[in-house]
């Protein structure tokens, strides 16, 4: 047998137990091992047993399957092998068969999750994991405690809220005097996540999490002072474990986890207290990747409306749907074919002095509107906003070989936006602008400090279109050598010679946009 740890995204730290049979990987939940990433396919691979040996075989994904960061259609693995789909990634490891899989045989009580799973969905109610020649558990104790888990999670400000509460009703329903609740990290290792009571610091031995977690089992232990499988871990005599209940939280073929309960009085757990517990992990993992689910839902959400502060919907979908890739769009990078355009408000100093604080707040804001309209049209991204000023840039984040288009096209719908906008105000509200635009080689990435990180970008390309805005005359439009080259197509220029800019050694060739083509 064998199992996926998966070590990156939103399942990261869930363990996948692999069948014997055929197990396809996908989104849809038809798929034997689900896993919520956009960029795997429905069904997008399967692992399947060949002659005692595993193979995995890519089922016509959109993004291919990779063995080891090496593209397959199918390939043996073994154990170790790095295999990735979509934006996920995993590791194959060996999981020992029932028969050596490490449970002490003086243990009390043990529940494999492997005959657990043959009674989850054929029986329900109170008696779900109920097995023959079992007693089974009073309706009313279970019930109670699924009623608190879900109660729990509903109340909860977040998983870690959630996952104290969980373990708050775990603990108080086998009267644990310790217990502690813990996650895989990417790594397959088990870390604490909450543990009660909060003041005092939990009683772990590793070696107990390791046995059950590997094992996938859940086991009662009533005295690990005397068990010879823990007689060895010094956690256990220095920590004062006696009676001990270990459960993996586990959904189907996943484990995400461990419940540890433990008494050090001479009153012991109860194999009723173990089925109890099973059955509130199995809850309890459910209840843990809807959270998990929610949680990575919230922070695209914030992602996306931060986003959308400076990027067109469109930029900002693209941004987003790279986040799991291997470049980072918004990581510092030399970026070539970069188009900035700066645009300023000409004779702003004369409406300060004609209009109120409030009036005039209020046409900026109404022009600010039209003009971030006109730029996300063409999907520009929206820099910043310098006084009464703005910058913004075209084929970046996000590369666009139209990105020079786009921008002369930006300025025309920005020139006609402004056009209305005057309409609709009195001559003492009358704004004119001017507009400069250059393409070339940039600095783009996310400069600050890391409490406020912004997109922007930097080099000599940026310092000449502002220079193009600042000699411009009101209403017209100017461009340097590279957008003309780019664009002359498109748009008709009209060439203005060589001009002399502040900052520059040597004069700029300047171009005034006539028209389109």
């Amino acid at each position: 047998m064998a199992e996926l740890l998966i070590s990156n995204g939103s399942s990261a730290g869930t363990v996948f137990l692999l069948a014997r049979e055929s197990t396809v990987i996908g989104r849809s939940e038809e798929c034997g091992l689900v896993i919520h990433d956009p960029w795997i396919s429905s069904r997008h691979c399967l692992v399947e047993d060949r002659c005692d040996e595993l193979w995995a075989v890519d089922l016509g994904s959109r993004n291919g399957t990779y063995l080891d960061g090496r593209r397959i259609h199918e390939a043996p693995l073994r154990e170790g092998s790095r295999l990735s789909f979509g934006a996920t990634e995993s590791v194959l490891r060996a999981v020992k068969a029932p028969a050596d899989r490490g449970i002490p045989e003086n243990a009390t009580a043990v529940r494999f999750l492997d005959d657990v799973q043959r009674v989850v969905g054929r029986r329900g109610g109170a008696d779900l994991l109920a097995g023959p020649g079992q007693a089974e558990l009073p309706a009313r104790r279970q019930l109670a405690v699924l009623h608190d888990i879900g109660r729990a999670l509903a109340n909860a400000a977040g998983l870690d809220d959630g996952l104290g509460r969980i373990l708050g009703a775990v603990a108080a329903a086998v009267r644990a005097e310790r217990s502690a609740l813990l996650l895989m990290d990417a790594t397959g290792t088990a870390v604490l996540r909450a543990h009660e009571p909060v003041e005092m610091p939990p009683r772990i031995s590793h070696a107990v999490i390791s046995v059950a977690t590997r094992a996938r089992a859940g086991f009662l232990v009533v005295d690990a002072q005397q068990d010879g499988r823990f007689s060895s871990s010094q956690s256990v005599f220095v920590q004062g474990i006696r009676s001990c209940l270990c459960v993996p939280i586990w959904a189907e073929n996943r484990t995400l986890g461990a419940l540890v309960l433990d008494r050090s009085h001479v009153d012991p757990f109860t194999r009723e207290d173990l089925e109890l517990v099973t059955v509130a992990a199995y809850q309890a993992a459910l209840a843990i990747e809807r959270a998990r689910l929610l949680e990575h839902a919230r922070e695209i959400d914030t992602q996306r409306r931060k986003l959308l502060r400076h990027f067109s919907p469109d930029v900002a979908a693209a941004i987003l749907s790279q986040q799991n890739a291997d470049e980072d769009p918004l990581e510092v990078t030399l970026r070539e074919d970069v188009t900035v355009l700066f645009s300023d408000v000409k004779g702003f100093t004369a409406l300060t002095e004609r209009l109120s604080a409030l009036e005039l707040a209020r046409l900026l804001r109404e022009y600010f509107h039209e003009m971030t309209v006109a730029l996300f049209e063409e999907r520009g991204t929206l820099d910043k906003f310098v006084g009464d000023g703005l910058m913004a840039v075209f084929g970046a984040p996000v590369p666009d070989p139209e990105g020079p288009v786009r921008a002369v096209r930006s300025a025309c719908r920005m020139l006609e936006r402004l056009a209305g906008l005057n309409a609709r105000h009195p001559p003492d509200r009358q704004i004119a602008i001017r507009i400069g635009i250059n393409t070339g080689r940039v600095v783009a990435g996310s400069f600050g400090s890391p409490e406020r990180m912004e997109f922007t970008v930097l080099g000599d390309t940026v310092n000449v279109a502002s220079r193009l805005e600042s000699i411009a005359e009101p209403g017209a439009v100017y461009v340097g050598r590279s957008t003309y080259e780019r664009t002359r197509a498109h748009f008709t220029y009209r060439a203005l010679g060589p001009r002399e800019v502040k900052g520059r050694a040597g004069p700029v060739e300047v171009f005034r946009l006539e028209g389109e083509a």
